[in-house]
Formats: structure tokens, C-alpha cells, sequence
């Protein structure tokens, strides 16, 4: 697989992941994008807010997802891809949001205009700060080839228990470690996750959420999120290959015990043992040494933009 592969395998499986977040809380097609912030009313006509109201905007030029909360954590734009001007895209992005009253952040890999790892094309980016946003968060966007990958771990943690949710109580265990990025802890993590745990917790769901226990205290978390990569081996037929890695995360008691390698070798194991070949995901600063040891490569960069008028 080349790089240009790689990259196609880790934006498809971001652009789809966010997607997902429409049927996954049990939304319908983005047909109208006027009242998506309004409730439906009781029985004494009084305006009630649903628990979670997802949409999608889809389009040629960028995708947008609306997951129902008031939080950017889940409400994405990713991508641009071209054909219309830039103004025409930001118009739109900013027009579906807007309909819902929702803070959002717009992603952009190596192959929608980040300007490296292809190196080709007008950096979107920078471009759109000219339009009213400003870089925020960068992450590297990383590969590995799953199939032959060596993820035995050299020395089993004592007392760590990785365990694959299956019911809503570890979904929210899982959120729980999540929310607790923030402090206070998100509330809008923890009902996005409410909302969604049915489907979740559903078999065939192309998400896998992990909890991780130390001593029988929650310690950590990580996702897996497959999709198809369109890069066969020879003789197979087409299936989810590819393990996109999210939100791994290790609560602050428990950190630098080596716990955020551990979850994420337990996500990876799990996801070969399901048929993935290829693995990849966007690390942070602070785990990009982590998924390194591992054994991903640097393949580009994506390019967090914040709105900021």
C-alpha cells in the first residue's frame, strides 16, 4: 500500500465514522436543515428538546454531521473537496450549523488541502482564514499494516482487565473516561453516548468500544472503527480491513503506567482477530511516541479549524 493509500484509508474511515453518527443515534436523511435545533412539543404544547437530533449534510465539496449535541467533540466539516469555491463550501457548512445552534470544527487530512503528506493543491487551511476560522488542534495521521504487525505485549500489566463492551453499562463506563478529558467533565459526551449505546451495544455495529479496569477501578478506553479500504488482498472479497483507533484515553489517576499502549494493543488485537489488515489513526503530540513503539509510520497531517466569527 502506498502513502496515497494510506491516507485514502485514514480520511475515508474518518469521513465515514462521522457519518455513522446519523443512523447510529437513529437519524434520517439531511433533507432539511431549517429546524434541526427545534423540539417537538407535549401534550401541553410546551417545546421539549429530543435526547439527540443527528443530521448530515452531504455533499461533492464537504461532509458535515450534526450528532444532536452541543458539542464539537462529535459535530464535525471534514474535508473539502473541490469543484465549488471555497466561499461556496464555508457558506454551506456554516448554513448547517447554524440551523442547529451547534458548535462544530472542521477537519482536513493530507488529501482535502492540509498541504502535506501529498503535497499537492491550495492549503485549505490557511485558506480559511480568510473566511473566518483559525487553526487549531494538529494531529498526525498514522498508518500500520495489521496483518503483520507485533503486538504481543512484552509484560502483561498485573491487574489489568481490557475488557469489549457489549451492554450500556460499559458504554458508559467507556464516556465516563472519555468526558473526563474536560473539566468538568463533558456532559455532552456522556449523553451523545447515552443515546447511542443501543445501537452500540448491537451486533454487527462496525464500532467496538473498549473499558479497561486496573484492580477493578475504570482506567481507560479506546475505539475501533471499521471500514472497507478498497485495497484487496488476492482472492478476497470486500470487507471491513480497515481499523480506524479513537478516543484512547487513560484517566488521570492512572497515567504514565503505561496503560495507553496496553488499550490500544488490546483494540488492535481485537480488530485483526475481525478481519482487519490495515490499521490507522490521528495521534496526538503526547501519543504519537506511544502508536511510534507500536509500530505506525507518519504518513501527513490533519488540521483542526475552529470558527472564530
Amino acid at each position: 500500500m502506498n502513502i496515497h493509500d494510506m491516507q485514502r484509508c485514514i480520511e475515508d474511515n474518518l469521513a465515514t465514522r462521522l457519518a455513522a453518527q446519523v443512523p447510529l443515534l437513529g437519524g434520517g436523511d439531511a433533507t432539511d436543515h431549517t429546524d434541526g435545533a427545534a423540539g417537538r412539543e407535549n401534550g401541553q404544547g410546551t417545546q421539549m428538546q429530543p435526547e439527540c437530533r443527528p443530521d448530515l449534510l452531504d455533499r461533492s465539496d464537504v461532509r458535515a454531521v450534526y450528532a444532536g449535541v452541543a458539542s464539537d467533540t462529535f459535530n464535525k466539516a471534514f474535508a473539502y473537496g473541490g469543484g465549488l469555491p471555497l466561499a461556496d463550501t464555508v457558506a454551506a457548512v456554516r448554513s448547517f450549523f447554524g440551523g442547529h445552534g451547534a458548535p462544530y470544527t472542521w477537519w482536513l487530512g493530507p488529501l482535502s488541502g492540509a498541504g502535506d503528506g501529498a503535497g499537492e493543491g491550495e492549503d485549505i487551511p490557511a485558506a480559511l482564514a480568510a473566511h473566518g476560522f483559525a487553526a487549531g488542534e494538529v494531529e498526525t495521521g498514522m498508518y500500520l499494516p495489521l496483518a503483520d504487525a507485533e503486538l504481543e505485549e512484552p509484560a502483561p500489566t498485573p491487574g489489568l482487565d481490557i475488557r469489549v463492551v457489549h451492554d450500556a453499562e460499559g458504554v458508559t463506563d467507556f464516556a465516563s473516561v472519555l468526558a473526563a478529558n474536560w473539566n468538568p467533565p463533558d456532559g455532552e459526551v456522556l449523553r451523545f453516548y447515552r443515546c447511542a449505546a443501543p445501537a452500540l451495544c448491537s451486533p454487527g455495529c462496525p464500532a467496538t468500544l473498549l473499558a479497561a479496569y486496573l484492580d477493578g477501578q475504570l482506567a481507560a478506553a479506546a475505539e475501533v472503527y471499521r471500514t472497507a479500504s478498497g485495497c484487496l488482498a488476492a482472492g478476497d472479497a470486500a470487507h471491513l480491513d480497515v481499523a480506524g483507533v479513537y478516543n484512547v484515553c487513560t484517566l488521570e489517576a492512572f497515567r504514565r503506567r503505561g496503560l495507553g499502549s496496553a488499550v490500544t494493543r488490546a483494540a488492535l488485537l481485537h480488530a485483526r482477530q475481525a478481519g482487519c489488515r490495515h490499521a490507522v489513526l490521528q495521534a496526538s503530540g503526547e501519543g504519537y511516541r506511544v502508536y511510534a513503539r507500536l509500530g505506525f509510520r507518519d504518513v501527513g497531517r490533519f488540521v483542526e479549524c475552529v470558527p472564530v466569527d
